[in-house]
């Protein structure tokens, strides 16, 4: 509403002064009512109430709402931002975790760009290969340069995260021990699709060996991931993962979940990464789907 009515004015011949008071008096009234449906209703129907809530609010709090009914047997956290950059939705533990052999995937974009496609590439991202990411760091030239690469790749997808030198003098740096928060792991992931010259990446994500087919390959089994797993200080397994999946609707979401415990085995934390898989996809429609723009 907007507050303005149309009001018929009294008779033009004089009758009755009676007349024109009544006359006052009803648009005294419509002019306050008017008012009021002003500040109950809003400036008029394309504008909602103040206190409503975005749609988008909606899935959001039902996926909060189904991921707190989990019973997962260790702290575990995931993060979900639609393909092509936007906010992520963060649930559960969001502690940083290092990066593990997560940080292959754009270590070998990385790589491709200044040496072109490598077996050695395709080792380290399809088998998560150790010594095969030990060459391709070193390919770089120097310690500080391999940070720097590796550092730039992230920056391009949306990433803040910066590649901490070598600890020890001239050593090349161990990239898996990047610490890699799940929010700066999924941008990343959401802008892979749409960085140049991914695609191969891409296809080497979705071809990942059997050590890797846990978690969101349960959804795809050619889903691009990308997983990472070692020991922590504590004794437990540290168990993460990466991923891109497409929605039902053709959108895409990338995916960045990590689960840990002191004393967790790896295989216990691939189970929890596979009941997170299957919470993603009885709520395949609510994820924040995007695409390359």
């Amino acid at each position: 509403m907007s507050g303005r009515h149309r009001v018929t004015t009294p008779d033009d011949d004089g009758r009755a002064p009676r007349r024109l008071a009544v006359a006052v008096i009803v648009v005294a009234v419509v002019v306050l009512l008017g008012v009021g449906s002003y500040f109950v209703f809003g400036r008029g129907d394309d504008s909602a109430p103040p206190s409503a809530a975005p749609s988008s609010s909606v899935p959001a709090q039902t996926l909060e709402e189904s991921f707190a009914a989990l019973h997962l047997a260790a702290p575990t956290g995931v993060a979900l931002t639609p393909v092509g950059g936007g906010r992520p939705l963060l649930f559960g533990d969001q502690g940083v975790q290092d990066a593990w052999s997560t940080i292959k995937a754009p270590l070998g974009l990385a790589a491709e760009r200044k040496h072109g496609m490598s077996r050695t590439e395709a080792n380290a991202v399809i088998d998560s290969d150790n010594e095969s990411a030990r060459i391709l760091t070193r390919s770089f030239g120097s310690p500080v340069k391999a940070s720097e690469e590796l550092t730039a790749v992230l920056r391009e997808g949306g990433d803040t995260t910066t590649v901490p030198a070598a600890r020890h003098g001239n050593d090349f740096p161990m990239l898996g021990e990047t610490p890699w928060t799940l929010a700066d792991s999924a941008t990343w992931t959401a802008h892979l699709p749409c960085m140049i010259g991914s695609d191969h990446v891409l296809e080497l994500m979705g071809d990942v060996a059997g050590v890797q087919d846990w978690g969101l390959r349960r959804i795809g089994d050619r889903s691009p991931v990308k997983g990472g797993w070692g020991e922590a200080p504590d004794g437990g397994y540290v168990v993460r993962q990466i991923g891109v999946l497409t929605l039902p609707d053709g959108r895409q979401t990338a995916v960045s979940m990590s689960t840990h415990r002191p004393g967790m085995t790896f295989e216990a934390g691939t189970r929890d990464l596979d009941e997170i898989a299957d919470w993603l996809t009885t709520n395949l429609r609510l994820l924040p789907g995007g695409a390359c723009r």
